[in-house]
């Protein structure tokens, strides 16, 4: 979720920076729970294949996103199927984030096609299932931070309190077997975080 809690501080301040002009805009954001993430990347000599599972309580999100190569290497197209869901599935996290389990199947899913030059070909409805087992690989990490931005009528600010172990992940994501041979990153923890981005003025 630290990864995807800077993801979306980006994408709110571009969200806020193209309101319409002399609008004022404030955009809140607050999260507290268990949660239980990882990714992984997968490469052979015609694909790269990056999967992520982002899951808490109340909500689950799945990419795997496909990127097609010439015998050269170059980008030919991709495939990026998603699921972004608030039912369907189940997330058990043990006792002081130990382990950790998620499964859903016939997720409501959106699958998009991209030609070379990245540009949106089209997208149509699927569905995904998923099946993720977590191990915790070392010792319970705690982090408190606060941070500011501002600048041109934009400001924004985020608080995080949270508690993390690094884990291993492994299973299915979307018909894709992963394991931690190919994996980016995982953790198992909770966190209580909050943002607030404000636009004022002419540039909004």
């Amino acid at each position: 979720m630290r990864k995807l809690a800077a993801l979306v501080a980006v994408l709110t301040a571009f969200l806020v920076m193209a309101a319409p002009a002399g609008a004022a805009t404030v955009f809140k954001d607050h999260f507290h729970g268990k949660i239980a993430e990882a990714g992984w990347e997968q490469d052979t000599a015609t694909t790269s294949t990056f999967v992520t599972v982002e899951a808490s309580s109340n909500e689950t999100f799945l990419d795997v996103f496909q990127a097609h190569l010439d015998a050269q290497g170059n980008f030919t197209g991709a495939v990026d199927t998603t699921a972004d869901v608030t039912s369907g599935f189940s997330l058990s996290i043990a006792k002081a984030y130990g382990s950790a389990h998620l499964s859903g199947s016939g997720l409501a899913a959106q699958q998009c096609t991209f030609d070379s030059n990245g540009d949106l070909i089209g997208c149509t409805a699927t569905t995904m299932a998923v099946d993720v087992h977590w191990t915790a690989t070392d010792a319970l990490q705690h982090g408190v931070s606060n941070d500011h931005f501002s600048g041109d009528g934009f400001s924004f600010s985020d608080h995080f309190n949270g508690a993390f172990r690094d884990a291993a992940a492994s299973g299915t994501v979307g018909g894709v077997s992963v394991d931690p041979s190919s994996q980016e990153f995982g953790d198992l923890g909770r966190t209580n975080s909050s943002s607030i981005s404000r636009c004022l003025g002419k540039n909004c």
